[in-house]
């Protein structure tokens, strides 16, 4: 698991403990060791690692990472370089590696890092905490979060705002996404998926791109075959690539996987 250590424990040791975790990469940041002020990091950090190894059923390697972890471009330089480095571990030990990045620990340029590397290389895992009890309760928060009878927050004043690198993350093709729906749809309507009754539905929402008609009676079939082959690579295979659907092999039909229903319940909704 990589995480990120500011001014939580909890969010970063309750999922190690629920995985059951047996290496966690730690990212915290003290800019000066010498000042007052970086004691109260260190503390956080310390703890972390205090309540990982009372609590945890099994050993668990804790991997320190000392970075600036309000640096968006060097969070994700981090995150993604220990993603990659623990698939190539495991590629080469021929193990089975399962990596889960923690998006809600730390401060929000390591969690925008975290979550956009996490996609970067695929089968790992990012997930979110959320907060079931705070240990602030309200007439706390009235004490330590408001100035003079004004909510302010945690934050008293602020840098200026440093606008983000970005990059590309290609948003899926359209005609795939709503082929997929209409595919989705049917089966759960339990209306044929066949590749000639899929190919009427892909035409009907204009989302059949290939000029395969025909006038001609005698070529009906060749057409029907043609067809076939397109929708086959044109739309099986790349939803199959993609990791969008995989074969019910008890109903012979292709089912949307969890993947697959993310990318219709996101894109192109209407």
């Amino acid at each position: 698991m990589i995480a990120c250590v500011t001014f939580e424990t909890t969010k970063v040791t309750d999922p190690i403990l629920f995985y059951e975790i047996n290496k966690a990469h730690i990212i915290h940041y003290v800019r000066d060791p010498t000042s007052q002020s970086a004691s109260v990091y260190l503390e956080f950090y310390d703890r972390v690692k205090e309540i990982i190894e009372e609590k945890s059923p099994r050993h668990v390697d804790i991997v320190e990472h000392i970075e600036k972890v309000s640096d968006f471009s060097l969070m994700l330089k981090t995150v993604l370089g220990i993603i990659q480095s623990e698939h190539d571990a495991a590629s080469a030990s021929g193990e089975k590696c399962e990596i889960y990045v923690n998006v809600s620990s730390g401060g929000s340029e390591y969690a925008a890092a975290a979550a956009i590397a996490s996609m970067m290389v695929p089968g790992t895992i990012p997930f979110s905490v959320g907060t079931k009890e705070y240990t602030v309760d309200t007439e706390g928060v009235r004490k330590n979060y408001f100035i003079d009878g004004k909510p302010v927050g945690l934050t008293k004043s602020t840098y200026d705002p440093r606008q983000l690198p970005s990059y590309s993350i290609q948003i899926p093709e359209e005609r795939l996404v709503r082929g997929l729906r209409i595919l989705d749809q049917r089966n759960n309507s339990r209306q044929s998926v066949t590749s000639g009754k899929m190919i009427a539905a892909l035409k009907d929402a204009e989302v059949w791109h290939r000029d395969t008609e025909t006038s001609d009676p005698n070529r009906k079939s060749t057409q029907r075959q043609t067809e076939a082959v397109y929708y086959q690579r044109d739309f099986i295979g790349k939803w199959l690539d993609k990791g969008w659907i995989e074969k019910d092999d008890l109903n012979s039909r292709y089912v949307l996987t969890d993947e697959g229903r993310n990318i219709i319940n996101t894109f192109y909704v209407e």
